[in-house]
């Protein structure tokens, strides 16, 4: 018998799973990765909301741990995935810069908002109404990461396979999967969790996004550019280009010329230099209705544990929301009550006829 079964293996799944190995215990993981949306997301580490100029929930605690886990990792296994990154926030109008002027003496925000405006956009980007520089903020190379990780695993701790909920059988101190057995299995499935019988009680909604991979050799790698769009440095001359521009009408993961057409028509009326697109991709998001995680075990079988809900902050959120869980699955450690499952027994008892 195992300690647990991880479903999933997006940025929540790698990072449980290294809190089991600190904690010396056994796991197994089953996926078939890459179809998650931590492979096709931006990955800045931002505890900053810049559309309201605030500070986002727990940022501050989110953001110092993530530095340390992600330092960590890259100590231990070799590998370079993780950066300190400013951002510039180029203004639209000159409205936009008064919010940030405003903003910038919050004390909330002072150790993230730079109070000088800059006035000199440069040749290269469009927009002429200066920028702010956002400061103590990173990117992380998703894709290194989680195959960097599954590298460094025993092959028999990892399953290429789409996990089949109904084969699931669960008995009062164990569950058992085909042929393994555990002591308790964890769920961190991102929009899959539409399809899990055991928890498709939660208001999970799926948020459709596309994004741009583009060779822009003039375009500077040194900071993140941000305006209506992200355009954010992946290495040498290559680009991440996306938006919080999404769809939840289509939740396939059909490439659209909507989509397409959206963010080149952004990106034209940012940028003056040339480029050339060489993928566009397509990521579908989980998102909670109140945009709070969701953390916990299943109302009646208590051996079925949720990790998801992690949104838009899911890189630098999960480090800690890991150490969160492991804690009150270990040593019923009391989460918070803003990502506790609890928060929706309600909607359990509902479902289920109670």
């Amino acid at each position: 018998m195992i300690d647990y079964i991880i479903v999933g293996y997006g940025i929540a799944g790698l990072t449980f799973a290294s809190q089991l190995i600190k904690k010396k215990k056994d796991f197994i993981i089953i996926d078939l990765p890459g179809t998650n949306s931590t492979y096709q997301s931006g990955a800045v580490l931002n505890p900053t909301i810049l559309k309201r100029y605030t500070l986002s929930w727990k940022g501050t605690e989110f953001m110092k741990y993530a530095k340390e886990f992600y330092s960590e990792f890259e100590k231990k296994y070799n590998v370079k995935i993780f950066e300190n990154f400013p951002i510039h926030r180029y203004f639209s109008t000159e409205q936009e810069q008064g919010f940030w002027i405003e903003a910038s003496h919050f004390k909330s925000l002072e150790n993230y908002l730079e109070k000088e405006i800059n006035k000199n956009c440069g040749d290269k980007i469009l927009l002429k109404n200066g920028y702010g520089k956002l400061k103590n903020t990173a990117k992380l190379d998703p894709k290194v990461t989680l195959e960097t990780f599954k590298l460094k695993l025993d092959k028999d701790k990892f399953i290429n396979d789409n996990f089949n909920h109904g084969k699931l059988k669960i008995y009062k101190n164990y569950v058992k999967y085909d042929n393994i057995i555990s002591k308790q299995i964890v769920f961190c499935e991102g929009i899959q969790m539409k399809n899990n019988i055991f928890f498709n009680y939660l208001p999970l909604s799926a948020l459709k996004g596309e994004v741009l991979i583009i060779k822009a050799p003039k375009l500077s790698n040194k900071y993140i550019i941000k305006s209506s769009i992200y355009i954010i440095p992946i290495y040498n001359e290559v680009f991440w280009v996306g938006s919080t521009f999404y769809k939840n009408d289509d939740l396939s993961i059909n490439k659209t010329r909507e989509g397409y057409e959206f963010l080149i028509s952004k990106l034209n009326r940012l940028i003056s230099v040339s480029y050339k697109v060489l993928e566009h991709n397509v990521g579908l998001r989980p998102a909670i209705i109140d945009r709070r995680p969701l953390l916990g075990k299943h109302p009646v079988y208590k051996n079925l544990i949720l990790f998801n809900g992690l949104g838009t902050r899911g890189i630098m959120m999960a480090p800690l929301l890991s150490k969160w869980l492991f804690d009150y699955v270990s040593y019923s450690k009391k989460l918070p009550a803003e990502s506790s499952l609890n928060r929706f027994d309600s909607v359990y008892r509902s479902s289920v006829g109670i």
